[in-house]
Formats: structure tokens, C-alpha cells, sequence
């Protein structure tokens, strides 16, 4: 009968499996070269994005929050049984590729590595494996499909690692249990740990000396593993597939750098270094010089680029009152003094107006959108010392424009 715990935990669990935000950095690996280069035995940890993944995260002090044993193709697979097993899992293609792994909510099983194509993983490689380890490994590992995600377990492993000193941390915890080596439910560490254990093979085992002098190798408690934990080990090579890699000296000079640009780790966000480009975005306000009421025209979608980035911008246009809620400035000279940046979205002939303008004015900072150029206007700006983008570059693009917001 279940107890009161295990009831708790029933309840919290859909609390802790629930997805949070969370960046995606595809670009750290080519998943391409990891489907083809990974190796039965071979772990995949991953970056999680759950609740109960900011947790063990938080808890370990490591990004690495999930891992999974990768068993290869069906074809890889050496044991009838084993195989059979992993067919009767799923409906599968005769070319995928299977991890075994345990997650909360659906026990141990069987994913397709292909899952994991979005996310931010790291591929380990047991040092010196021999095949027939791995097979061993492979198989321990899938005869534990079916296995309930042991939530108490993981709870506990917490309690265990926090640096709390309020109580025993042997007080009523599941880790110490006599029957700690014959588990009958999983998490993803124990499970893979259990597996390469079967096989004597080291992952943190504590190293004593012997009565006579001799070293020795004590395995460690399968329930004290966590992710990190296969990624602190010196016995797991790390596997990196990059992008464009650099196996030739100076390889690094050939990568196609784009110019004047640093990410900002969001994604899809950029943070130019340009100097006409900084200095440009160093004004108090700005304002669009052609700004349109209408939302397919490039006049709109550069007010409302600035819009998006919360920057205090003046439309400028002498035909029209409102637009985008804001209030239209007929003209150059009757902008705040704290205009000290314009974008112009004009023909080319009234930008050579806008200049002029614009130097009466006293702006400091042109933008000219491309088809808004004209020799003449770039020529007098240059002259009187304006700071001018005017080479072909989109504030559109530079700002990472978003047509389906604002």
C-alpha cells in the first residue's frame, strides 16, 4: 500500500516535470556528426528544461541534468533477447538509433537519439571499452525497460547533496537502504551508473590502499550518482563535434566570421560593435524621417523596430497626425534637442534635403536605409563631420526586426 510520501510525491511530480524557457544553443555541436560518430556505450548528457532539472542543476552545480546510454541501431545490437526487447518498444525505422534512458513520468525506456536534435547535450566516450563490455552494458541497461522513475530517490540524493546540517543526512533516506544495490525503480545516473558497474568499470570509485600496501579501487554506491557526475570522471573522454572543426593549425583563420557583431546568447539577438553603429545608438531619441502608416512599407517597420527595442523614437512625416500611437513631428527642426540620431526612409532626392536639414539641426547620427542614398547627401554629410550608415546596411536586419510583433 502506498504510503503518505509516496503520495506526496505522486502529486508533486507533474509540478516537477513541467517545461520551463530555456536558451537554445544548437550551435555548440553539428548533431549531424553526433548521430554518425557515436558509439555503443557512448553516454549523452543533456541540458534539461524541466522544474526538477533546475533543481538537480542547482543541486549539483553543473549544467548537465539528464543522461542516457546510447545502444545503437537495432543492427548493433548483438543479444536476441536484448534486441527483441528494443523492437517490441516502439514502431521503429530500420535506421534509428536508440538511447536508454529514465525519465519521470515514464519509467525507464527507450528513446531515439533523434529526440535530443534541438538540445544542448554533450557526448561522453568510456575510455577502453571493449566491445563486449558495451554489449553487456547495452543489455543490463535494457533489461531494466519498464522500471518505475524512482522520485523519493532523486528527492533524497538532493537532501543528500545540499550542504544542510539541520539533520543526519542518513535520517530516513532511500540512498542507504540494505537493499540499496537491488533497486527496483531508476533515475537516468543510477540506472547507467548500475550498468557500467555490472561490467567493473570505473566511474568515481574511491582509490585506497590495501592492507598490503596495494591500491584498490572500492565502487561507489550506484544511488549517490548524478549526471555531472559521468562528466567529472576521469574515465569518460569528452566528445566534441563542432560546427567547422579545427584539426589543421591556424584553421581558426579560415572560419567564416561575421563582421562587427558579438551574440548575445539569446538566439536570435544581436549586439553590434560597429563604431558608426555604436555611436549612432548613443543618442537620448531618434527619429524616422519617412515614417508610413502603413505596415507593409519600410517607413512603419522602421518605427516599429525601435519600438520593439524600447528606444524613444519620433515619427517624421507632414502629412499624417498618429502613427503608431505616436504623435507626428512635421519636420526636422521642430524635434527635441535630444535627437541626436535620424533614420531616413526617403527618395533619394529628398534625402539630399533631409541632410541639409539635418545639419541645421544640429543631428550628429544618419542612418540612411538602402534606396534612400544619393552621393550628393552622403558627400555633405561627410563634410560636416555626421557619423553615416549609409553603405547598404538595414536597421531592420541589424535589430533582428520582428514583422509579427508590435
Amino acid at each position: 500500500m502506498s504510503t503518505f510520501t509516496d503520495w506526496i510525491i505522486g502529486k508533486i511530480s507533474p509540478w516537477l516535470t513541467k517545461s520551463q524557457p530555456f536558451p537554445r544553443r544548437p550551435y555548440f555541436s553539428d548533431f549531424n556528426q553526433v548521430c554518425e560518430k557515436i558509439r555503443v556505450g557512448d553516454l549523452l548528457l543533456s541540458e534539461g528544461h524541466s522544474r526538477i532539472a533546475s533543481i538537480i542543476g542547482h543541486v549539483t552545480q553543473c549544467v548537465w541534468t539528464h543522461s542516457a546510454l546510447y545502444i545503437g541501431r537495432l543492427e548493433d545490437i548483438e543479444d536476441p533477447k536484448t534486441k527483441e526487447l528494443v523492437a517490441e518498444a516502439g514502431s521503429w525505422t530500420p535506421d534509428e538509433q536508440f538511447l536508454v534512458e529514465s525519465e519521470i513520468g515514464s519509467g525507464t525506456i527507450i528513446t531515439p537519439l533523434a529526440t535530443y536534435k534541438d538540445e544542448h547535450v554533450r557526448l561522453l566516450r568510456p575510455q577502453g571499452l571493449i566491445p563486449e563490455d558495451a554489449q553487456k552494458v547495452v543489455n543490463f541497461a535494457v533489461s531494466r525497460l519498464g522500471m518505475k522513475y524512482d522520485v523519493r530517490h532523486l528527492l533524497d540524493l538532493a537532501r543528500f547533496l545540499f550542504p544542510w546540517g539541520l539533520y543526519p543526512k542518513r535520517w530516513r533516506s532511500s540512498l542507504f537502504q540494505h537493499n540499496a544495490l537491488q533497486p527496483t525503480k531508476d533515475i537516468c545516473s543510477s540506472m547507467i551508473a548500475d550498468a557500467f558497474q555490472s561490467v567493473e568499470y570505473p566511474i568515481l570509485p574511491l582509490v585506497e590502499e590495501g592492507y598490503q600496501k596495494e591500491i584498490e579501487f572500492v565502487p561507489r554506491n550506484v544511488r549517490l550518482y548524478t549526471p555531472s557526475d559521468f562528466d567529472y570522471s576521469p574515465y569518460f573522454d569528452v566528445i566534441k563535434y563542432p560546427f567547422f572543426p579545427l584539426g589543421e593549425k591556424g584553421a581558426y583563420h579560415e572560419l567564416p566570421w561575421k563582421k562587427n557583431v558579438v551574440s548575445d546568447d539569446d538566439g536570435d539577438k544581436i549586439v553590434f560593435l560597429s563604431p558608426a553603429i555604436r555611436q549612432f545608438f548613443s543618442s537620448h531619441a531618434y527619429a524616422v524621417v519617412g515614417a508610413s502608416s502603413d505596415r507593409d512599407k519600410f517607413g512603419n517597420k522602421v518605427l516599429r523596430c525601435y519600438l520593439q527595442h524600447n528606444l524613444k523614437v519620433y515619427p517624421v512625416n507632414p502629412h499624417e497626425k498618429v502613427i503608431e500611437g505616436l504623435a507626428c513631428v512635421k519636420r526636422l527642426a521642430d524635434l527635441p534637442k535630444s535627437v541626436k540620431s535620424i533614420s531616413v526612409i526617403t527618395q533619394p532626392v529628398v534625402t539630399e534635403t533631409i541632410v541639409e536639414d539635418a545639419i541645421n539641426k544640429g543631428i550628429q547620427n544618419i542612418w540612411m536605409q538602402p534606396g534612400a542614398q544619393s552621393e550628393a547627401a552622403i558627400e555633405n554629410a561627410k563634410q560636416h563631420k555626421i557619423n553615416l550608415i549609409a553603405d547598404g546596411t538595414c536597421i531592420l536586419e541589424e535589430l533582428n526586426f520582428h514583422d509579427n510583433l508590435l
